[in-house]
């Protein structure tokens, strides 16, 4: 058997291109990674479909939400006082009284 034949195609070094030079890449996040609010804080939801609402903090998260179902976003799993839990971005809470 012919050492260069790999499962019927025939590999030869000479006509592998050359790996891309390396590159350094300043990493930018595009939204911070201190979130405002932590597990068990209390918050009001002050815009969106539950604007008012008041409940507990559940996780921080970054995934889509109750109002932006269409983009990936940090936000929060919030437990309201009537006991449902919403996805909410970051900036659709605050604390109560603030």
């Amino acid at each position: 058997m012919d050492p260069k034949v790999c499962r019927g195609t025939l590999a030869v070094a000479d006509d592998i291109p050359p790996l891309p030079p390396r590159e350094s890449v300043r990493y930018r996040p595009h939204v911070s990674h201190a979130y405002k609010y932590r597990r068990g804080d209390q918050v009001v939801v002050v815009s969106g479909s539950h604007k008012g609402s008041t409940g507990t903090v559940e996780s921080l998260v970054f995934q889509r939400t109750t109002d932006y179902p269409e983009v990936y976003s940090a936000g929060y799993h919030v437990v309201l006082e009537d006991g449902q839990m919403v996805t909410v971005r970051w900036d659709q809470v605050d604390c109560p009284g603030g």
